[in-house]
């Protein structure tokens, strides 16, 4: 239905009006909310600084709509002039807290601003720091509680790095001079690491995805260590370290990181979880120099200690040997005796042998020869022939019986020629030999020798024969 329709055509006409009217009404009409001081929660959104240093964004609240995600519910324009935003950003850095950003939750202070050009527009006049500050720290202790139940929040932390760190990954911003801070300690030194550069963006709005994607990458890098570093800065510069997905990503780590992140008064939730956190990146790098010179120092005594446990060992085998030499040299002793005794004992048993049986040769021979000679006497003259036949079959007894004797008499003579003399002393025996130092070989020998020399291995003894 038209309006203009029902109306008269004065009443249309006086009805219109213009933009800038249109602006004094609505400002009329919303004079009393735009004269008061309002106190507004809301998140930042799409913020972006201008040219001339004036900030513009969006008051945005939204809802939860599972997970992570969430939707807007309302959203009001906003601005921070510039001298405004320098107050601002100036009192949240003196208080460390976040600088002023996109998803940052606060509690803005300022008047409705209504202007025939801009529109409407929240003005913010001020922050209310108690609040961002305890939201801050609400923010970070849910962190720690939700990493904790998750059992990953000493994950990285209780991991044990090697005792000799060669291999090192270096996660930190491409530029700037906090890289060579790292490295020149490195570099006097004098040891040799195997660096790999992981260059990361630190600040910007795709920061926390581009940080947490490189060090998974370092982390699966086969690396002994990770090294995370950053400059100095301010806190809201900073405040990518306190990010959950940050937090997260070093807590999970498969590989040690130690961190160093802006000075030694700055403090964020990666130094929480990671493996060690020093001051500066300088202290990273000497901390690594002192766990290769601590390696060397203790290889230097390691080897120490192995030569004097060697050494120990080499004077107890030493003594050792001594024993057994000395037990070696006894036992040696003794065989040459036991030796030169059985040699003795058999030089006594071949001579008694051989003279008994040259008695009884003897005394047989006699028997056998008065026999013969007192039967040959009394048949003598009878019978030549018969005396002759028989003399002559006792020759050849004879002559067997004194084969048989000298073979055996051969037999044992060829024994004792067999063995050395001079040999036989040094394994122990002893033996016979005359007054000129001739060996006594045989019992014909040993009958014509007046005086005779018992040889041992340590010196001699002499005898004489006993005449009966």
């Amino acid at each position: 239905m038209d309006l203009s329709e029902s109306l008269p055509t004065d009443a249309v006409e006086s009805n219109v009006l213009s933009v800038s009217q249109f602006w004094r009404e609505i400002n009329n009409a919303l004079s009393p909310l735009i004269r008061d001081f309002h106190r507004v929660r809301c998140t930042v959104a799409s913020s972006k600084r201008s040219q001339a240093g004036h900030i513009f964004f969006d008051m945005v609240e939204a809802e939860e709509m599972g997970g992570t995600s969430k939707t807007v519910t309302a959203k009001i324009p906003a601005v921070i002039w510039r001298d405004q935003a320098s107050v601002i950003q100036r009192e949240l850095a003196q208080r460390s807290l976040s600088s002023f950003k996109d998803d940052l939750e606060v509690v803005v202070m300022g008047k409705l601003n209504l202007h025939p050009l801009y529109g409407m527009r929240f003005q913010v006049l001020g922050i209310d720091y108690d609040v961002l500050r305890r939201d801050e720290l609400i923010r970070l202790e849910e962190i720690r509680r939700i990493l904790r139940s998750e059992g990953i929040w000493d994950a990285n932390r209780l991991l044990k790095p090697p005792y000799l760190c060669r291999e090192v990954a270096l996660v930190t911003s491409a530029g700037g001079v906090v890289k060579k801070d790292f490295l020149n300690p490195l570099v006097e030194s004098g040891v040799r690491f195997t660096l790999k550069l992981y260059p990361t963006s630190v600040s910007g709005p795709y920061a926390v995805d581009d940080l947490v994607q490189t060090l998974a990458r370092a982390g699966s890098g086969g690396h002994d260590l990770v090294v995370l570093i950053r400059g100095g800065g301010s806190t809201g510069e900073l405040s990518i370290f306190n990010e959950e997905k940050v937090v997260r990503a070093v807590a999970t780590c498969q590989t040690p990181i130690w961190c160093a992140i802006g000075h030694s008064t700055d403090s964020v939730l990666v130094n929480e979880v990671a493996n060690r956190y020093f001051d500066v990146p300088q202290s990273v790098a000497k901390a690594l120099v002192e766990t290769v010179l601590e390696f060397l120092a203790s290889v230097s005594l390691l080897a120490d200690r192995i030569i004097r446990v060697a050494s120990s060992n080499l004077d107890r085998e030493e003594e050792f040997m001594d024993r057994v030499k000395m037990v070696s040299t006894m036992a040696l002793d003794s065989m040459q005796h036991r030796m030169r005794s059985s040699f003795n004992d058999i030089i006594r048993n071949v001579t008694d042998s051989l003279g008994s049986v040259v008695r009884q040769e003897q005394v047989e021979l006699l028997r056998m020869a008065r026999m013969i000679f007192g039967e040959s006497v009394r048949q003598i003259n009878l019978d030549e022939v018969d005396l002759s036949r028989r003399f002559s079959a006792l020759a050849y007894g004879f002559r067997q019986t004194l084969d048989s004797e000298q073979g055996l008499l051969g037999v044992l003579t060829s024994r004792v020629e067999q063995s050395d003399p001079e040999e036989a002393l040094m394994r122990g025996f002893a033996v016979i030999g005359d007054e000129d130092d001739r060996w006594i070989r045989t019992a014909k020998q040993a009958r014509t020798t007046k005086l005779a020399k018992i040889l041992f291995v340590d010196g001699s003894i002499s005898v004489r024969e006993r005449e009966e």
